[in-house]
This record gives C-alpha cells, sequence and structure tokens, in this order.
C-alpha cells in the first residue's frame, strides 16, 4: 500500500514538473543568450522547442488551475512570441542573419569582427567630417602632450594640458555635444592623478551653478505665465508699427531688456516667434511690398533680437554663461557679486546696444517706407486675456531677485548694519533660490490646485546642459591649480603684460572676440579665463585686469551663428544667411575691439580697481602668499603685498623680482 501511494505521488510530481517545465519553456524562450567567451554571439534556436503536453486534472494536474486540453497547448504555444519574429539583422547591425547548417531552428549572428565593422560603419554615418577632424586633433594634441615633459618641477603640468587641448578640440569642432564634452574633465583627471573624483565632481556643482538655476527657474516662470508676451506686445502697441526704425529698435531694447533678467539664450527663444509672426502677417498690403524693402527690415528686426540678447547678457551677472565662468573662478570668487558686475557692464552694454541700433539703421532700415500692420499685434494682445494675479505674482518674484542681488553686499552681508555675523556668508545663490522657492510656493489662479510652477514643469525646461557646460570649465580652473599647470603658462606668457592695460585691454578684447566667433562663448570662456588667471598670478598682475576684458569679450559675438546661441536660434529661422551676419558682424566687432576696449578699460579702474596692486583674496595657498613686507607697488606704499610661490620650497617671489623666505614673513 505505501509502494502504491510512493508511486502515486512520484507520477504526480513528474505531472507538474512537466506542466511547471513547459510554462518556464513558453516565457524564456525568446531571451537571448549570452556572448561566448570566444567573443562572437553563439547560435540560437529560431523557435522553442516543443513541450510536453500539459497535463489534465485527470493526470493529475495542479489543482485550482483548470484543466489543459491539448487545444489549449497549442493555443498557448502560438501565443508566445517567436524567437524569429524577434531577431531581425537590424537589432544587431547585420545585412543578414544566417542558417547554421544541420540546425534550421538556429541563426549565426556573426562574428565580433563582423560587428565591430558594422559598428564603425554606423558610427561615420552620424560624424560629419569637421567632427572627424577635430576628434583627430584632439587625440593627437593629447597624446603628443602626454608624451613631453613641460617642466619637472610640475610633473602633472603636461597630463593637464593634454585634457585641455582634448577637450579645446572636442569643443571647437562640436565633435560631441558641448555639455558632454564637458564630463571629459571629470573622467580624466582622476586617472591621471591631478585631482580625486570628489573634488573634480564638486567643480560642476557650486554656488555658480545655483545661481544660476534660480534664475533660470524665475525665467521659466515668466515663460509659463506669458508676462513676457504681454510686456513684448504693450511696448510694440505703445509704439506702435507703421515706422520701421521704431520697430527694429522696439525689439532691439525688448530683446536687450529681457537678457538682462533672463539668460540670453531664453530671451532669444522668447522672443524669435513674435518676430517671425510680426513678419509674417503684419504687412498691410503685400502686393504692394517691395521685397528688397521688406527683405532688409525682416534682417534688422531678427539681428536686433540676437544682438539685443548678446548685448543684454553683459549687463548682469546670470545674463550670460561666460559671466558665470568668471564668477566661478577660485582666484576671483570673493571679489564677483551681481551688485559691482551690473555697475561694471551695465555702461559697456548701453554702448553696445546703441551701436548695433546705429548698424542695423544704416545697413537695412534706413529708406525703408514700409508700414506694418498693428491689427495683428493687437489681436495676439487681446488673446492675452486680462492682466492676471499669476503674471503680477511673477513680476513681483522676478523684481525681488534683481533687489536682492542690488542690496546683497552692501545691506545683507553688512554686519555694521544687520548686527548679524551669520548673515555674512549669504550670497547671491541664495537670493536667486530663494526667488525660486516662491514660484513653487505661490498658488494659480489659472491653474487651480497648482503653483506658479510644478517641479514637472520646470525639470523640462531648465536648460541643464548649460549648468554642465559650466561646470567643465570650473573642472578645468581647478586642474590648472592643482597641477601647477598655472605656474608654467604664467611664466611662458608673463611677457606680454608688459604693454600696458589700456593696450593689454584692447589686445585681449580682440583677441578673444575673434576666437568666439568660431566656437561657443561659454567654451571660449572656460578655456581663455583660466589661462589668463594663470599670467596675472605669475606677475601679481591684478587677475581682474585681464579676466574683465575676456569676459566681456565673449559677448562681443556678431560675425557668425555658431558663435553664440541667440545667434544660432535667429539663423534657424532659415531667413538669414551668412552674408547677414558678416553685413553687420564686422562693423559692430571692430566697434566693439575699439570703442568696447576703452569703456572696460575706464569702468575696470573705476569699479575694481584694477589698477592697484595684486589684491588679498586673489591669494591662493597652491600659488601664492601674502606676506608682510612693505614696499612700493605702482608708486604707492604698502604694508603687506602678494609673493608668488616659486620652485624652491619655502620662497617666493615679488612683483619686483625679489625672492623671500616667506616661512618666516606670512601674514597669514
Amino acid at each position: 500500500m505505501p509502494n502504491i501511494q510512493s508511486q502515486q505521488c512520484r507520477a504526480s510530481f513528474k505531472s507538474k514538473h512537466s506542466r511547471f517545465s513547459a510554462i518556464l519553456a513558453e516565457v524564456f524562450a525568446p531571451l537571448l543568450p549570452p556572448f561566448s567567451d570566444a567573443g562572437s554571439r553563439p547560435s540560437m534556436p529560431m523557435s522553442s522547442p516543443s513541450s510536453p503536453a500539459l497535463p489534465s486534472i485527470e493526470d493529475g494536474g495542479v489543482p485550482g488551475l483548470p484543466s489543459a486540453t491539448p487545444h489549449d497547448s497549442d493555443s498557448l504555444q502560438q501565443a508566445a512570441p517567436k524567437v524569429d519574429a524577434v531577431i531581425k539583422s537590424d537589432d544587431f547591425g547585420l545585412d543578414t542573419v544566417k542558417p547554421v547548417p544541420g540546425k534550421p531552428d538556429y541563426v549565426d549572428l556573426g562574428s565580433l569582427g563582423q560587428q565591430l565593422r558594422r559598428l564603425g560603419k554606423d558610427w561615420l554615418s552620424m560624424t560629419t567630417w569637421s567632427q572627424i577632424l577635430g576628434m583627430s586633433l584632439g587625440f593627437l594634441t593629447f597624446i603628443i602632450c602626454l608624451s613631453i615633459e613641460l617642466d619637472e618641477a610640475y610633473p602633472k603640468a603636461n597630463n593637464m594640458l593634454a585634457i585641455t587641448m582634448l577637450v579645446a578640440c572636442f569643443w571647437v569642432f562640436e565633435v560631441l555635444p558641448l555639455p558632454v564634452t564637458s564630463l571629459f574633465p571629470l573622467v580624466l583627471m582622476p586617472f591621471f592623478g591631478i585631482m580625486s573624483s570628489s573634488a573634480a565632481s564638486s567643480s560642476y556643482w557650486g554656488w555658480v551653478q545655483m545661481l544660476f538655476f534660480g534664475a533660470f527657474v524665475v525665467d521659466i516662470a515668466i515663460e509659463h505665465v506669458n508676462l513676457h508676451r504681454r510686456i513684448a506686445l504693450q511696448i510694440l502697441l505703445l509704439v506702435g508699427t507703421k515706422r520701421p526704425w521704431l520697430v527694429v529698435l522696439c525689439f532691439l531694447l525688448i530683446s536687450f531688456f529681457l537678457a538682462m533678467w533672463c539668460s540670453n539664450t531664453a530671451s532669444a527663444v522668447m522672443m524669435v516667434p513674435f518676430a517671425t509672426g510680426l513678419l509674417d502677417s503684419a504687412l498691410q498690403d503685400t502686393q504692394k511690398t517691395d521685397a528688397a524693402q521688406f527683405r532688409g527690415l525682416s534682417v534688422a528686426v531678427l539681428l536686433a533680437v540676437c544682438y539685443g540678447c548678446s548685448c543684454g547678457g553683459i549687463a548682469t551677472l546670470i545674463g550670460t554663461p561666460p559671466n558665470g565662468v568668471l564668477a566661478a573662478l577660485p582666484m576671483v570668487a570673493e571679489a564677483i557679486t551681481a551688485s559691482n558686475w551690473s555697475a561694471f557692464a551695465m555702461p559697456i552694454s548701453i554702448l553696445m546696444v546703441s551701436c548695433v541700433f546705429v548698424v542695423l539703421y544704416i545697413l537695412f532700415v534706413r529708406g525703408v517706407q514700409l508700414e506694418l500692420d498693428g491689427e495683428s499685434v493687437r489681436a495676439s494682445y487681446v488673446a492675452l486675456g486680462s492682466f492676471n494675479r499669476d503674471e503680477l505674482a511673477v513680476a513681483i518674484i522676478q523684481v525681488l531677485q534683481f533687489g536682492g542681488f542690488l542690496i546683497r553686499s552692501d545691506v545683507i552681508n553688512n554686519v555694521g548694519l544687520t548686527g548679524n555675523k551669520d548673515l555674512k556668508g549669504v550670497n547671491d545663490a541664495t537670493i536667486a533660490c530663494a526667488a525660486a522657492l516662491l514660484c513653487f510656493v505661490v498658488p494659480s489662479v489659472k491653474r487651480p490646485g497648482e503653483a506658479l510652477l510644478t517641479w514637472h514643469h520646470t525639470q523640462q525646461h531648465v536648460p541643464w546642459g548649460v549648468l554642465i557646460l559650466m561646470g567643465g570649465g570650473g573642472a578645468l580652473a581647478k586642474g590648472f591649480q592643482t597641477s601647477l599647470l598655472t605656474k608654467y603658462i604664467g611664466q611662458k606668457l608673463a611677457a606680454a603684460t608688459s604693454m600696458g592695460r589700456l593696450n593689454l585691454t584692447f589686445f585681449l578684447t580682440t583677441l578673444v572676440c575673434l576666437v568666439t566667433e568660431v566656437t561657443s562663448n561659454t567654451a571660449t570662456a572656460n578655456v581663455m579665463l583660466p589661462i589668463l588667471a594663470a599670467v596675472s598670478l605669475e606677475v601679481l598682475l591684478h587677475p581682474l585686469a585681464l579676466l574683465l576684458p575676456a569676459t566681456v569679450a565673449c559677448s562681443f559675438a556678431f560675425m557668425l551663428p555658431v558663435a553664440t546661441p541667440p545667434n544660432l536660434i535667429v539663423f534657424g529661422t532659415g531667413r538669414l544667411n551668412i552674408k547677414d551676419f558678416l553685413k553687420a558682424g564686422i562693423i559692430l566687432n571692430i566697434l566693439a575691439s575699439v570703442l568696447g576696449s576703452l569703456l572696460i578699460y575706464l569702468m575696470a579702474g573705476a569699479v575694481f580697481g584694477v589698477d592697484d596692486a595684486f589684491p588679498k583674496w586673489a591669494c591662493q595657498d597652491k600659488t601664492c602668499r601674502w606676506v608682510a613686507y612693505p614696499g612700493s607697488i605702482n608708486g604707492v606704499q604698502v604694508a603687506s603685498q602678494a609673493c608668488a610661490l616659486v620652485k624652491t620650497k619655502g620662497l617666493c617671489r615679488l612683483v619686483d623680482g625679489s625672492i623671500l623666505n616667506y616661512t618666516s614673513l606670512s601674514a597669514r
């Protein structure tokens, strides 16, 4: 009796096991096997093996499950996805799939060599010749820099130079998207022993990135509630559309104004639809329109948008990424604030926007007699509805943000005024993010149950790539300092600073103005500013005497579409050609080099005192010491001064060339 029960149990177990195995076979049949150790993908079945008939309840099937008939088994096998329907030649980059001889249910997916050849072919199809050239130059200079030793006193300098050249070539030729290339310093510097991964990563998200993030959030709120649209249309209605020169001036000033509070790229994105819409729909009588005059007006309006955004971005610290790159440099982080930057840059931006209008009027608008119909503008304004609480709230938040920038250093950080030492640690990033928080707290009247902004909408519209791009520049700057490449480059370029500050300002402005025409203005700032900081440290020249002209000149990008994002956005409308940019841009670049350089020279001395001696806040521990050694600098007697470290340990060099033992003279 026990034997009979035991046999029945075993039969039941086998039946259940067979059914369970059949189910597993149907479920996992489509899965692909892994690559073999030989380097090629092994042959694989085209269809699942035939499964045993599923046992029914009468045969000891699984209780609680419906009985499976042979018809059910066939249906289950037909319902299972066939592997031959899953595997396609395109899935693996093969031209064809070949059956395995003697195994009709298997296919050969090719060797590893075949896969790599097809991978290379696909890569070439998505790469341009300019990108291939940039990649070749980048890796060639990378290898050359690694194979030479710049100076035995700076063993890591050649490694850092190799990384910089690779990144610069990839940026200039846009081999990869600019933010992606910006990750190279984080990936490469730890491997070459320049700095740890944690130290490199900290450069990618600091207070400057938080400053721009807070500003971006408020920008997004302005666009979300259509406040920018109302402002632009209202100004157009006030000035009218009957006089072409006034229309151009209107678009120029609106773009200029928006770019001061928003990023210049976001401002261009906001304004281009208005410009194209007005040009398309506001002509009073298209049949009588002179085509040449209309094109001249179209070119002037669109160039006014991109040039206005570039000029407006100069005026504020958050207006354009190169300004943020400067503020993120460790050497000048304590010296640059939103308020003193605006005091320095606002006159320069006003000068340049005035030059832009004069040039556009003379080249494109003078003699144009077109009358534009303002009805389309009025209709667009009426479609916005009445001024609502959401727009008012966002406007107040924007005013609070900018007001906080203006009073932060003189009021909030003023211990004598506030009596609170803790507030001395508040910087512009806190102000920007405080305003951004309000956008998520204040309820919306147009969208009940939501705030002015939702995080879902915000994360889709924040230009994260810009933040990463600025972080890449910060990582390069930190790598320059850590590897002591700053000292090496500074020694080689020190002689160039002997030409006098006015000549130096003109030289740097012109040089950067030309360089930024062929590469992104942010990439130009990321490469140029750390080098200039190194030069200033080597000769103990006030760093802002070199950095301010270069930073502002990064925004003097008028000749080519690739020079700056606003140019590229306008060029993307298809209404302009390269000749239009060159016609106006060459003249504007000359004016920027001459008049811009002169005003930069004057404002840098008035606001930042760049004619003074090398400041204490610019002295970094790895490269400089502040010593209690009296002397005369630029005709002024000082009790202490900066002393640049030299190769010999414990020694440093004063601005007059004297060598001191700083261990006994250090003022800190």
